[in-house]
């Protein structure tokens, strides 16, 4: 195994997500929300099955946000000029991510309400 390329793949990718947190707000506002919804499955003592599912929805929920904007990237670097396929393309990614967000919020909803139900109805 050649150590040096593994570890300037690993330097690479990490420079990589510098630039999606630096340069994108709503990967910064996915990370912000992600730190929270796992800090609340852990205050709620969710079984592990629900983190690693909540844990799963995130890292699709990231993903897609980070393609979306590697495929910005690229077509805008093509080109600049208002290109309709490149418009369309762009527009079908960012419904993609969307459709991934709001699944994401509907998998949370469907985790957390018992807990936070059973917990609001016991502090009463």
């Amino acid at each position: 195994m050649d150590w040096k390329r593994f570890r300037n793949s690993f330097v690479y990718a990490m420079r990589g997500i510098g630039e999606l947190f630096r340069g994108q707000q709503n990967f910064r506002i996915e990370v912000v929300v992600a730190v929270i919804v796992i800090a609340m499955s852990y205050w709620l003592q969710l079984r592990v099955v629900e983190k690693s599912i909540l844990a799963l929805v995130i890292l699709l929920v990231l993903a897609a946000e980070a393609t979306n904007s590697v495929l910005e990237n690229v077509l805008d670097g093509v080109n600049k000029e208002i290109n309709p396929h490149f418009r369309i393309a762009k527009d079908m990614m960012a419904g993609l991510t969307l459709i991934m967000a709001i699944g994401a919020v509907i998998v949370g909803v469907m985790i957390f309400y018992p807990s936070l139900e059973l917990t609001w109805f016991t502090s009463r």
